[in-house]
Formats: C-alpha cells, structure tokens, sequence
C-alpha cells in the first residue's frame, strides 16, 4: 500500500500531502533568503542605547550574541578528590557585529562614535527584539579593512560586558565612635622592659613628660 509523502509546498514539489506546520517552516526560511541577500542587516530595535538612543551610528546590525556563564568552585578534599560547594554567575556579555557603507565621510562617524564612547564608565542598555539587558559597558572594539574587503562596507564587532553595582550602606543618627564601651579583647601577658625602653621612660619623668630632642 503507498501512503501519501509529507512535503512542504515548493516551486517544483508535486501537490501532495502537506506536514503540519510546513507553511510556518517555508516562511521563516523565506525570511532568512530575504535577509541574506539583502546582507543580513537586521532592523531597529537592535543596538547599544543611553537614555532611550542608539550611541553607535551605524547603518545597520550584522549580528548580535549573548553568552552568559555559570562557573562551579569547589575544593580539595582526602585521597586527592573535590567537592563541589558554590555556584556562581559571571557577568553576561553581549557582541555586536554593526556595519556601514556610504561615502568616507559617513564611515569616519560610525567609526568616531564607537571611539567616544569606547573608554568612558556609561552604563548602557543594550536592546534586541526579544530581550532587553541594562547595566554594560563597552569593553573591546575591531575592524579591518583590505583592499577587497571593507572598503564598500565598513564592519565593526564591540563588545559588551555586564556591570554590577554594589550597594551602599548609609547610616544616620549614629553615635561617636568615642562612646563606644571598651571590650576585653582577652588576657595581655606583661614583658619586661628592654633597656632602651627603660632609658626611654626615664628620660621623659625627668624632662617633666616630654621626650628630650
């Protein structure tokens, strides 16, 4: 007996029996040709903001990739094993890949915007489609230009770090330090003077409290 084949409907697929969800799978992939050949630009929202605007003047943004780490401590124990005690998160890090073209002029302003801003302390936001992340900073930038490539389209890769403010501690109405209690702070063995301590404290009784110069 011969059962009918799931295909997705194509230019050059015979009319037959279509798999469920075959018409969402051809839109994606006609997508992905549209912004292939188009080279690859994707539209705003998509780049670093301060205060609600893009601070890099580029034309468009090639590509952009989140990594966010977890790291494991742990620690020696008997017979030369370990044992895992902590679970720690790294700060994310966000990479962008933006591109310009257009005359020199243009270039050089993409260019300059990435250098202003590239050493100061901002906190950024950087903005996607699906997720928005606050609090980063910029920590490396790079391009590269030859004779075949880079001279029409400029590509510039920057990349992000996330930044983690620490709190503050503030305190009011508090006492001087000098009204607070003496604590015993344990039991002080008495040494014996050296002799020139001895000589010392003798030469300051007999100039009346004061250490002769």
């Amino acid at each position: 007996m011969a059962f009918p084949v799931n295909v997705p409907r194509a230019p050059g697929v015979p009319s037959v029996l279509f798999a469920a969800g075959a018409g969402q799978i051809i839109s994606l992939l006609t997508q992905d040709a549209v912004s292939l050949f188009s080279g690859g630009s994707l539209q705003q929202p998509w780049g670093i903001y301060l205060g609600g605007s893009p601070v890099v003047l580029a034309d468009n943004v090639v590509s952009f990739d989140f990594r966010q780490q977890y790291t494991i401590s742990d620690y020696p124990v008997e017979q030369g094993a370990f044992a895992s005690y902590n679970k720690v998160q790294v700060p994310f890090d966000g990479r962008f890949r933006f591109s310009t073209g257009g005359s020199d002029d243009d270039k050089s302003a993409f260019v300059q915007s990435i250098r202003d801003i590239i050493g100061d302390l901002n906190l950024y936001t950087i903005v996607t489609p699906i997720a928005i992340y606050s609090s980063v900073n910029l920590t490396h930038w790079d391009y590269g230009q030859t004779a075949t490539n880079g001279v029409g389209l400029l590509t510039i890769d920057v990349w992000t770090e996330e930044v983690r403010e620490t709190g503050v501690q503030a305190m009011s109405n508090t006492q001087s330090p000098t009204a607070a209690s003496q604590v015993n702070g344990g039991t002080v063995q008495p040494v014996s003077a050296t002799s020139l301590q001895s000589a010392q404290t003798g030469a300051i009784r007999s100039s009346g409290g004061r250490l002769a110069g």
